[in-house]
């Protein structure tokens, strides 16, 4: 893997993947883990650095080589678009499945599907985190509506104009859980709310992070 002066795109993984990923002891436990929405692999450069597997993907071209960059040639990366279509699913399964954030840049009906797709990939005492946009976050209105709780984004503030954001509650999110990979022990269900200053004003991101294991 190439040294941090060196990468390419984001350095460093998602803070409360770090906390997952040690509050849960995964450096003891290497297996396989996939991300949904990897972009240029810092999440799994985490995984990779400890011994897992470790598969992305993504739909960006770009994003993808600097993954393969990245890591050294390490890692299974695979194009796809998820708001259109689902990966091949491995016979094998995974024993931890990130989406930290794609969920809130495809339709709900893809995000349930993809909820699907990781009930049948995860396997039993594997570890799901997911990361979504709650409507306290600054972004959501801001937009034209595409459907409950959806809005393609009409502010440039963030550098999504013209993306779709999908904001969920706290308990349609467990809801949906539920229903597509059972009851998760050791669920943490956590809010992050921080200021961050972007194009001249301050935004305020509004995210549940929520983790858990699924039952063996």
């Amino acid at each position: 893997m190439k040294s941090l002066a060196e990468l390419r795109g984001l350095r460093f993984p998602d803070d409360y993947v770090v906390k997952m990923f040690f509050k849960e002891g995964l450096q003891r436990a290497p297996g396989r883990a996939l991300e949904l929405g990897c972009g240029n692999g810092n999440n799994l450069l985490l995984f990779a650095a400890f011994g897992w597997q470790v598969t992305g993907v993504d739909y960006d071209d770009a994003a993808l080589n600097d993954a393969r960059y990245n890591l050294d040639g390490l890692g299974n990366w695979i194009r796809c678009d998820l708001a259109a279509h689902l990966p091949p699913l491995p016979a094998d399964g995974f024993d931890a499945i990130l989406m930290p954030s794609v969920n809130y840049y495809i339709p709900r009906a893809a995000f349930i599907n993809l909820l699907k797709y990781c009930g049948d990939a995860l396997r039993g005492g594997g570890k799901f985190y997911l990361r979504a946009r709650l409507p306290e976050d600054w972004r959501f209105g801001r937009g034209q509506p595409e459907g409950p709780n959806a809005y393609r984004l009409a502010c440039s503030e963030t550098g999504e104009q013209g993306l779709l954001n999908v904001f969920y509650s706290e308990a349609e999110l467990h809801q949906l859980l539920v229903a597509n990979l059972g009851e998760l022990s050791g669920l943490q269900s956590l809010h992050v709310t921080a200021d961050n200053p972007q194009s001249g004003i301050v935004v305020r991101n509004a995210d549940l992070v929520i983790w858990g294991t699924r039952a063996p």
